[in-house]
């Protein structure tokens, strides 16, 4: 009775075993469309009956074909995908601000103000070529200044977006460290936290997108997550992230971790919107800017030089042209028509000297010429080609954003497939895993089947 007792102890943990296996594969199958869902194995061992080397089997649970290096590659491919997808979208706006294929933008602008010169050079004492000069002088103004607001309305909209990245940020490490806590208590207590770790995983990737992180198991066993050489979340406990302004206007990026103060971690945010956000508009807005100031800045200073050398139809000299800052930072945002010179288009120095009034147009005619001479950019390049600088750096930034986008959209599809082939769901090898266990199970419940009847022989046999 003894040998058939431990058949039967032996066929009811086969049958358990088996049944529990096919539970995981269901799990499996039922699941294979989820996002962020990790395949499981059921775990059995065997296990010794009474005082034999041999006997049942044993549940030990189930276990998430999780590969910690893949998925840190995915975090990393995912971050910097997603910092170029942002930039590329932030450069796309500025972008069309320089686009002028309607041909009232401000390459058009450009043109007419020197033309306008042209003109009245072959007529100086004409009002309407002086009125033609006043409205392209305040055309050109106005569209540089529009530029310039233009790219600095897009880095306060980039501020506001940073912002609320970092909100988002913040929502994500606070969950992330909630889950680590449920996770602790349901493994201490012995349960399963796969799906925890599903959700926690999740919302890794979630956060990727948003900045760059890392993640690892310190020597207390908790579940770090680390970005911009700083700890975003340990264990149960979460930092915050707050961005603001500097000083210098670019943005600072700082984390508040509880009542050890704040760190400034705003040169390590590389990756995830932020890093995109923050290099589109600190480094390339920034950079545009600063292009756009300079040009203003020679393009005023010149045209005011030769305008203030000339004299007028009221035989005034000295004048400038265009109102502008002192220094070359905010001279596109200042750039306007000299109120002087607003309605009174007889002030306009056609001529060089009181001698040659009316008819004098030479002044005219060396203003005009300004437009093929090289007076900006330290003097070595004319307005024309200043102007085509900035339009060639705006677009190579933008085709280095859009190549950038297309190589790390890449690497995240590769390391995702590599993520999936590992941790995914195979439907064929799923297949085969209920096939397998199916067989296991029918053959446990024959072996049930012929210990039931050698016992019912045993005990027929006994009366």
């Amino acid at each position: 009775m003894a040998g058939l007792n431990s058949l039967l102890s032996i066929a009811r943990d086969a049958l358990g075993a088996q049944s529990f296996g096919l539970d995981v594969t269901g799990q499996n199958v039922s699941n294979v469309n989820t996002p962020g869902y990790v395949r499981r194995d059921a775990i059995l061992q065997s296990r010794t009956a009474g005082t034999a080397t041999y006997g049942g089997v044993d549940i030990q649970g189930l276990r998430r074909t999780y590969d910690q290096f893949v998925a840190g590659r995915y975090l990393d491919a995912s971050g910097l995908s997603s910092s170029a997808d942002t930039r590329d979208g932030a450069l796309g706006g500025i972008e069309a601000i320089f686009n002028d294929g309607s041909g009232s933008g401000l390459g058009s602008s450009i043109s007419a103000l020197f033309g306008s010169f042209q003109v009245l050079s072959t007529n100086p004492a004409d009002p309407s070529a002086r009125a033609a000069v006043l409205a392209g002088a305040s055309a050109f103004a106005d569209k540089v200044r529009g530029a310039s607001d233009s790219i600095t309305t897009q880095r306060a909209d980039l501020y506001v977006q940073a912002q609320g990245v970092a909100t988002e940020i913040n929502d994500r490490t606070g969950q992330i460290a909630k889950l680590n806590q449920q996770i602790k208590v349901a493994e201490g207590q012995g349960n399963d936290a796969a799906d925890l770790k599903d959700k926690r995983d999740a919302l890794l990737e979630e956060l990727s997108q948003r900045i760059d992180v890392h993640t690892f198991i310190d020597g207390q066993g908790q579940f770090v997550v680390r970005s911009a050489g700083t700890t975003l979340v340990e264990g149960s406990a979460a930092s915050s992230l707050e961005v603001s302004l500097a000083s210098n206007g670019n943005l600072q990026i700082l984390t508040k971790q509880g009542s050890s103060g704040s760190v400034d971690v705003t040169s390590q945010v590389v990756g995830g919107q932020l890093g995109g956000l923050r290099e589109a508009r600190d480094v390339d807005a920034t950079a545009i800017l600063q292009k756009l100031d300079q040009f203003a800045y020679d393009v005023a200073t010149a045209v005011n030089g030769q305008h203030a050398a000339g004299v007028g139809l009221d035989g005034s000299t000295g004048n400038a042209l265009f109102t502008v800052s002192g220094t070359v930072a905010g001279a596109a945002a200042s750039l306007r028509l000299d109120a002087n010179m607003v309605g009174h288009p007889e002030k306009l120095a056609a001529a060089s000297s009181n001698a040659s009034l009316p008819g004098g147009s030479d002044n005219a005619m060396l203003l005009g010429q300004l437009a093929s001479k090289p007076v900006a950019s330290g003097a070595t390049r004319t307005v024309a080609e200043a102007y085509s600088d900035i339009v060639g750096d705006v677009g190579g930034r933008k085709a280095s954003a859009a190549r950038d986008v297309e190589t790390r959209d890449s690497m995240k599809a590769q390391t995702k497939a590599m993520r999936d082939s590992s941790s995914g769901v195979s439907l064929d090898e799923e297949m085969v895993n209920l096939s397998r266990y199916q067989r296991a199970y029918e053959a446990a419940t024959k072996l049930l089947q012929t210990v039931d009847q050698l016992m019912a022989g045993l005990i027929a046999e006994l009366k």
